[in-house]
C-alpha cells in the first residue's frame, strides 16, 4: 500500500437482513485529500461511514487506516489510530457545556488519573495547562468562545456543528469522516463551513458525505457518486457531475 494512503476501503459489503446498503464499495483517500461522497437518499453513503468507523459490521471486504487493517476492530481502537467522525445530529452530549465537551475530547491525552487530579499533583496541573493551550488552539480555528458555558442542547444547529468541528480538531485526526456537515445550516453558515473544514482538518485525509453538491464541489479534490449501494462514478467533480449515471440517479431520467 502507498505510504500516503490514509484510508483504504476494499469491497465493503454491509447487509441488514435482505437489505444490502453497501455492496462491494472501494474507497481510497490520501493524506491531505478531501473526497466527497454524493448520491440520493438510500444510496448507502452514511452506512459506508458506519462501516469505516466500526458501527456497522462488514459482511465482506476490508478497512485499513494508515496501512493497519481495522476490519474487525472496535470503534475506539479505530479512534486511537487517528479516525475521527461526525454524525448527522451534531448535538453530541447535549447536557454538557461547550467547555466540558472540548475538555472531554482531550481526556485520552491526560497522563494523570483521578487520584492525581484529586490531590492536585504536578502531572494533573501539567495536563490542565496542556488542555487549556489545546482549547485555545481550537478556538483560534473555530470561534465558539462566546458559547463556552452554554449547554450544547441550547445551541443553534449551526453553532452545535461548529462546536463538533472544534471537538474533532482537538483529536488531531489522521482520517476525518464528516456525515452531512451542511445539513440543517442556513446558507450563510454553509458558505462559511468550507473554510472551517479546511482549517480544522490539517493534513488529515477527509471523507465527506453530503447532499449539498455545490457545497462539496467547491472544495473537494474528488467526488464519489453512489446509488443503490454501489459506486457509479468517481473522479474530478466536473467529470462525476457530468457522468450519465449520476445525472440519471439524481433526475430519475436517462441523460441525453
Amino acid at each position: 500500500m502507498d505510504a500516503d494512503i490514509a484510508l483504504a476501503v476494499r469491497g465493503a459489503r454491509v447487509r441488514f437482513g435482505a437489505v444490502v446498503p453497501c455492496d462491494g464499495v472501494d474507497v481510497t483517500v490520501h493524506a491531505g485529500e478531501i473526497v466527497a461522497i454524493i448520491g440520493p437518499n438510500g444510496a448507502g453513503k452514511s452506512t459506508l461511514l458506519d462501516a469505516i468507523s466500526g458501527f456497522a459490521p462488514l459482511e465482506a471486504g476490508s478497512v485499513a487506516i494508515g496501512g493497519t487493517d481495522v476490519t474487525r476492530a472496535l470503534p475506539y481502537r479505530r479512534a486511537r489510530l487517528g479516525l475521527a467522525r461526525s454524525f448527522q445530529d451534531a448535538r453530541g452530549f447535549a447536557n454538557m457545556t461547550v467547555r466540558e465537551a472540548l475538555l472531554g475530547s482531550l481526556h485520552g491525552r491526560f497522563r494523570g488519573g483521578l487520584l492525581a487530579e484529586g490531590i492536585g499533583a504536578g502531572v494533573a496541573r501539567d495536563d490542565e495547562r496542556a488542555a487549556c493551550d489545546a482549547i485555545e488552539e481550537a478556538l483560534a480555528l473555530v470561534d465558539v468562545r462566546r458559547y463556552l458555558d452554554v449547554r450544547i442542547a441550547d445551541l443553534s444547529v449551526g453553532t452545535a456543528r461548529a462546536v463538533e468541528l472544534a471537538v474533532l480538531s482537538l483529536r488531531r485526526p489522521a482520517v476525518l469522516l464528516l456525515d452531512e456537515p451542511a445539513s440543517g445550516l442556513q446558507q450563510s453558515e454553509v458558505e462559511a463551513l468550507a473554510g472551517v473544514i479546511e482549517r480544522i482538518r490539517g493534513s488529515a485525509a477527509t471523507l465527506i458525505v453530503e447532499h449539498d453538491v455545490p457545497f462539496v464541489r467547491a472544495f473537494s479534490d474528488r467526488l464519489i457518486a453512489m446509488d443503490l449501494g454501489r459506486v457509479i462514478a468517481e473522479g474530478s467533480p466536473a467529470d462525476v457531475l457530468d457522468h450519465p449515471a449520476v445525472i440519471e440517479s439524481y433526475l430519475g431520467v436517462p441523460a441525453r
